[in-house]
């Protein structure tokens, strides 16, 4: 979301809203939303008690979201807005000062998906100074190592996605999180804040590279609706990844009528 979407033409959350709606599937069938920090960083004026943008996520039945450098800037109100959120927040290395345990709780969810189980790992790719009192941000790599192994011995998953929010577009950065990180299926990334739209990801779509340690998925979303899907092929005790796509849904969600229900929800916040 990261404050864009919604002010670009014929891209909103009511449209959305609506799409997810009129989709005749199971409930492992359905997307999962989710979201790589930037929504409630700012501050938002509003005549109800819940900010809108966590109103439109948990409208929109999101599964988990992340943290990123704006979010933290304004640590207060971003706490404020999580409070009313229905998903959880999770992040290795935003920690306890005192503690190093993860402030906002378990920094991972496992959804089971038409018997896979995926497990969701996130991370703070930002700035690492203190932020408050209370909370600090440690090293990356280091927690996502700790917090991997943990969760691989305790759950047990078929396949890992690591988000990690505004990590640098530094190559060589980004080369030395893939080869640290220990039983990972794919690597989503937030980068820099693009102004120009046709600067942005574009849709593309791959198939397993032999050799490769770890795909990488390096996004800038800037107001678009972007899908990732990933392809699995089934084994007899396994799932097999045979590679991603990227898709800008923007033209499909902007041709279905607004969602009414939701509409008469963000009005009273706004």
């Amino acid at each position: 979301m990261n404050e864009r979407l919604g002010k670009r033409e014929g891209v909103t959350f009511g449209k959305i809203s609506s799409a997810v709606n009129s989709m005749n599937m199971k409930e492992y069938e359905r997307p999962i939303f989710c979201d790589l920090g930037g929504a409630v960083g700012n501050s938002v004026n509003t005549k109800g008690p819940q900010n809108p943008h966590i109103m439109s996520m948990n409208h929109l039945r999101y599964k988990f979201a992340t943290l990123n450098v704006n979010d933290l800037h304004n640590i207060g109100g971003t706490s404020k807005a999580m409070r009313t959120s229905y998903f959880p927040w999770i992040s290795t290395n935003i920690v306890q000062k005192y503690t190093n345990e993860p402030f906002y709780g378990q920094p991972y969810r496992i959804f089971n998906m038409n018997r896979m189980k995926i497990a969701v790992v996130g991370g703070y790719g930002g700035p690492g100074e203190d932020k408050t009192e209370q909370i600090s941000v440690v090293n990356l790599q280091a927690s996502l190592k700790k917090w991997l192994r943990y969760m691989h011995s305790i759950e047990n998953p078929d396949y890992v996605i690591v988000f990690v929010s505004d990590f640098t577009d530094d190559s060589a950065c980004i080369e030395e999180l893939k080869n640290s990180l220990e039983g990972v299926g794919i690597v989503i990334t937030g980068s820099a804040y693009e102004a120009n739209y046709d600067e942005q990801t574009p849709a593309f779509s791959t198939t397993r590279v032999h050799g490769e340690k770890v795909p990488l998925y390096h996004h800038v979303h800037n107001g678009h609706i972007m899908e990732l899907d990933i392809r699995f092929k089934t084994r007899v005790n396994t799932f097999e990844y045979l590679g991603h796509s990227i898709a800008v849904r923007d033209k499909e969600f902007s041709k279905v009528a607004e969602d009414i229900e939701y509409l008469d929800l963000v009005y009273r916040y706004l």
